[in-house]
């Protein structure tokens, strides 16, 4: 019987320091700017990616402002996904990317890494890509505030391929 005790003590502690590491992970993509106070304008649901984190189905939401865009988690996903956002003149292009067996995704790329990591590193909030079967209305939104798009599709095996 302590035996028993003591392995569900073990994975559990296990479990909790598992998922303490990925929402680390996780939060080395976050971007969150000085952004105004702004009336929601447009709103998505689909999936996240970047690095350390994918998701599918709508855990994520990208949002537009007349600022800008935010990409965040919903209320139940807020936990793994990162907030990112950014101004539309800070969009260096939008361009469209898969993976080998995921939804096409619209890749948002800044035109410098401006903010440091947590971990130092410039490369962790340089860009993130939302997942979505609307990508093409995406696309057309942020065309229209100026953003550059690329309507190709880009086929990567990894995402560790956007970040260089």
């Amino acid at each position: 019987m302590p035996l028993a005790i003591g392995l569900v003590v073990l994975l559990a502690a296990l479990c909790v320091s598992g998922i303490m590491m990925w929402r680390r992970l996780a939060a080395s993509n976050a971007r969150v700017i000085a952004a105004p106070e702004a009336e929601l304008r447009d709103l998505f649901f689909g999936g996240v990616m970047c690095r350390h984190v994918i998701t599918s189905g709508s855990l994520a939401r990208l949002e537009f402002y007349d600022w800008g865009v935010r990409l965040r988690g919903t209320v139940i996903s807020r936990w793994i996904v990162p907030t990112w956002e950014a101004r539309f003149e800070e969009l260096a292009i939008a361009e469209l990317v898969a993976l080998p067996a995921s939804r096409i995704a619209v890749w948002f790329r800044l035109r410098r890494a401006d903010r440091p990591g947590p971990d130092g590193s410039r490369a962790s909030a340089q860009g993130i890509a939302f997942l979505s079967y609307r990508s093409q209305e995406i696309l057309r939104l942020l065309e229209k505030r100026g953003v550059p798009v690329n309507r190709a599709i880009t086929r990567i095996r990894r995402v560790e391929e956007l970040y260089r």
